[in-house]
């Protein structure tokens, strides 16, 4: 009885019970969903290829193309919620998910995320790319909602002074 010829590993079950624990735990630990459910924010928009347009169209608008399985796109979603009551009159956030939304990430040449574009009246005038604290995109907005009353009064006395 002291050489089992049924099974040789009889001797040694505790290691492979130890194999299969650190196997589980290694699992449970380090696999997390590839498509992470899309986080709802109250006050953002999810857009879409119909209703992109009319989205941007008027007033400044930051939109944020990102995807459920990139971990700085997910570490961005609390950071928007937390800024979207602080934003100034007006300025409004939206996202975009490339794997659902591909042809507007290729028409805007989304080539890393996450992105921020800027729109102001339907046209893009800033883009940032990567993780944006609450400060960086509260100063983005507050530059976005700035910069239309100085283009239109800068714009006027130039016109005024080359026609006298």
């Amino acid at each position: 009885m002291g050489s089992c010829t049924v099974c040789p590993f009889v001797k040694y079950w505790y290691l492979v019970v130890a194999v299969f624990v650190v196997v589980w735990l290694w699992s449970r630990m380090f696999n997390t969903p590839k498509h992470a459910v899309q986080q709802e924010i109250t006050g953002v928009e999810n857009l879409t290829e119909d209703s992109f347009a009319a989205a941007i169209a008027s007033g400044p608008v930051l939109v944020d193309f990102w995807a459920g399985w990139c971990g700085p796109c997910r570490a961005q979603m609390p950071i928007i919620a937390e800024t979207v009551a602080d934003l100034p009159e007006g300025v409004r956030i939206a996202k975009v998910n490339v794997d659902e939304q591909k042809t507007l990430a290729k028409r805007y040449q989304i080539s890393g995320i996450p992105a921020w574009l800027v729109f102001k009246d339907g046209k893009e005038v800033k883009r940032v790319s990567g993780v944006q604290s609450k400060e960086n995109l509260l100063a983005l907005a507050a530059s976005m909602k700035e910069a239309a009353p100085a283009e239109k009064n800068a714009a006027a006395p130039a016109n005024s002074a080359e026609t006298p």
